[in-house]
């Protein structure tokens, strides 16, 4: 038999369709037991953190001391208010920054050529209405990034990686006050 005999192309062909069909079987056991397990969207028109974009409307973005402070505030503040800032918020969140510089591979003369930059940035939810805090955590960022010969370059390489622990942090604490926020608190 060669490979253009009939038999072998129905066969190859019904085996694609045995395979196609597991496959559907698979992704539809799949997406049921996701949503047997509790799991439910944040963002979604269902579920506990249906309204979790509007309740973060509710938050004012407290003034963060230092620059990169204020672009963490600034990228905060994208996150929380989609169109403008609310005019009487029932919550306050406070954000300290901190960051330290590792040298991780050196050169036989004693230089590096790697470093670790650590933001870290403990923040906590104030209800206006008690002040009371309500929630409390740290977010923080490692990012590893090239040292450079070049003085520009090295500020440019440092101020790169600076930026990329900022957006990862303030995803993290958009993520994280959200959650907070849908759970119904």
């Amino acid at each position: 038999m060669s490979s253009s005999d009939p038999r072998s192309c129905r066969r190859a062909a019904f085996r694609q369709g045995v395979a196609r069909g597991l496959f559907a079987l698979a992704l539809g056991l799949s997406t049921a037991s996701l949503s047997a397990c509790g799991f439910q969207p944040l963002y979604g028109g269902k579920g506990v953190g249906s309204d979790a974009a509007d309740r973060l409307m509710d938050v004012d973005v407290a003034s963060i001391p230092d620059r990169e402070g204020q672009k963490l505030r600034n990228l905060l503040i994208d996150n929380f208010y989609p169109s403008e800032r609310p005019n009487n918020p029932r919550y306050r969140l406070d954000v300290a920054l901190s960051a330290s510089e590792q040298k991780l591979a050196l050169q036989k003369d004693a230089t590096a050529v790697r470093a670790q930059l650590l933001v870290n940035a403990p923040y906590r939810l104030t209800d206006t209405q008690t002040g009371k805090v309500v929630f409390q955590s740290s977010s923080r960022s490692m990012i590893s990034y090239n040292t450079l010969e070049q003085h520009y370059a090295a500020i440019v390489t440092m101020q790169n990686a600076y930026d990329r622990a900022l957006e990862d942090i303030s995803n993290d604490i958009t993520t994280r006050v959200a959650m907070y926020l849908g759970r119904g608190s």
